[in-house]
């Protein structure tokens, strides 16, 4: 019996063991796979074969020269993508930016109206960067002969490459009260705002209607947004959703008198997708109750009300609550002042941002020293979180080990944008996407991709147009592949379960007591 007794052990201990390996294996399996399309996806399977070559075969020695000393100004997607991709063998790199943490623009929209948390979709740079040195101080000027960067707080660094990367931000074109009574989707301080002022608005309107002042209440309730590019739609339907599957029902009282106005000066939505995308979404919104009005320019914003010139040259005044300005970027201070300094006469002649040429060196600097990539740099591609993280890549690659040769050669291959498509959320479940299948499987241009695959599929278009739930499922899995982290995909998945589930939350902890009343 005994013996029996060690023989089912050993059995036991023995598929235990097989099992054990079969299910490990199954796991690396597994994590090896989504971590090999995540870098697939986001472009990074360069990563492997640069990780090999450098670490394990120890193709170049470590400390035969001194590392080179890079600053990048910024915490965006050109400076992480760009901080990301460098050796920390080769490279001393320091990011220094006001903001300790990058956070993930495109679904800033939702985190106004709860269906993510701005916890959610920001990720800190000590995280997302482990490698660089980063300093929580924004730089105030740059002296381009000794190669030193001034920063707040008597912060001053030495560089030998210097990348610009500080972004733009929201631009009024002088419309007299834009800065004073609008409100910015820029940054993640802005969500947080206006999400704060449309729930104190409804609250505020509650109180309106029962102290028997309808004309006020209806004033608090209408949602005005100037700019009908993607984040001014986006908007648009997320505030509709809001109002229409949460509001409403918690509100009842008030539920027939929300209202939001759409204005554009252009004569239609989303101008840069194909114009049958533009005239699906105008309808989409219209349908949700949105008041579109093209061809009409803001004249000035009061506090209580906005002044628009139509096309015929009238001028028609509204009423409003909230007045969300997403119409447009301009250069910051600091990039202006570069712009300045550098000089017309070296070839800074434009008003939006720092000239670069086609290896985003900025014009008029020595070459390879200083570079400009993002919002805050003229290259000839639109201000986009695509354009910026496909030229952080780009740059990073170009300072990487066997690549640091062509930094400053003006023969160096220059940078390629890959327009992967367009996409914006339109409400109830719907979105709009423009995509450019060719560029996100990087099959080529050639007889076979031209005329035996995409075209055989989708006729004679190189881009793709998608709408309805289709393109919501495409919106909601591009955005989602493209989050910075584990723990961001965590969270947002979470918050959309939650939203699913329970709805978006009527009142938020910002808000926190009216002292009025307390």
């Amino acid at each position: 019996p005994a013996l029996a007794r060690v023989r089912a052990m050993a059995t036991f201990i023995r598929n235990l063991s097989r099992k054990t390996v079969k299910l490990t294996c199954f796991g690396v399996g597994v994590v090896g796979t989504a971590s090999l399309a995540n870098k697939a996806i986001n472009d990074d399977l360069d990563d492997i074969t640069y990780f090999f070559s450098r670490h394990l075969f120890k193709t170049a020695k470590k400390g035969t020269t001194p590392k080179k000393k890079v600053v990048v100004l910024g915490s965006g997607w050109g400076a992480l993508s760009f901080a990301n991709k460098l050796d920390p063998d080769c490279y001393q790199v320091t990011v220094l930016s006001p903001r300790p943490f990058f956070f993930y623009t495109p679904l800033l929209v939702g985190s106004t109206t709860g269906v993510v948390s701005p916890g959610a979709i920001i990720e800190p740079i000590r995280d997302s960067s482990p490698n660089v040195e980063f300093l929580r101080v924004a730089c105030r000027d740059v002296d381009l002969e000794t190669r030193k960067v001034f920063c707040e707080n008597g912060v001053d660094l030495d560089y030998d490459h210097l990348v610009v990367a500080v972004g733009a931000q929201p631009n009024t074109f002088g419309i007299p009260g834009v800065e004073k009574y609008g409100r910015f989707m820029k940054e993640i301080e802005h969500g947080r705002q206006v999400r704060k002022d449309m729930l104190n608005l409804v609250e505020d309107a509650d109180v309106a209607r029962a102290a028997g002042d309808l004309e006020k209440m209806k004033r608090l309730l209408h949602f005005v947004v100037v700019g009908g590019g993607p984040t001014g739609v986006e908007f648009c339907g997320e505030i509709s959703d809001f109002i229409s599957q949460d509001l409403r029902r918690r509100y009842p009282t008030l539920a027939d008198h929300f209202k939001v106005s759409l204005v554009e000066a252009l004569p239609g939505l989303l101008t840069m997708f194909d114009k049958s995308v533009g005239a699906y979404v105008h309808g989409h919104l219209e349908k949700q109750g949105v008041d579109i009005r093209l061809n009409a320019m803001v004249k000035e914003v009061e506090q209580e009300k906005v002044h628009l010139k139509m096309k015929d040259g009238s001028v028609n005044s509204m009423g409003y609550g909230i007045l969300v300005w997403v119409a447009g970027v301009g250069m910051r201070p600091f990039t202006k002042a570069l712009c300045e300094k550098i000089g017309k006469e070296a070839g800074q002649t434009d008003r939006r941002g720092l000239l670069v040429d086609p290896c985003l060196r900025v014009k008029g600097t020595r070459p390879g020293e200083v570079f400009a990539i993002g919002d805050c740099a003229v290259s000839g591609k639109p201000p986009t979180a695509q354009v910026a993280y496909q030229q952080g890549k780009y740059l990073g690659r170009m300072f990487r080990h066997g690549g640091s040769h062509l930094i400053a050669d003006p023969e160096a291959p220059a940078f390629e944008y890959k327009h992967q498509g367009s996409m914006a959320y339109v409400g109830k479940g719907e979105a709009a996407a423009e995509l450019n299948p060719n560029a996100m499987v990087k099959l080529g241009r050639s007889s076979i991709t031209d005329h035996m695959w995409w075209r055989s599929l989708y006729g004679e278009c190189d881009h793709l147009k998608v709408m309805g739930w289709a393109g919501f499922a495409i919106w909601r899995s591009v955005y989602f592949s493209k989050l910075f982290s584990a723990r961001n995909r965590w969270s947002v998945a979470s918050d959309w379960a939650r939203t699913a589930m329970f709805g978006r939350p009527a009142s938020s902890s910002a808000q926190g007591t009216n002292a009025q009343v307390a």
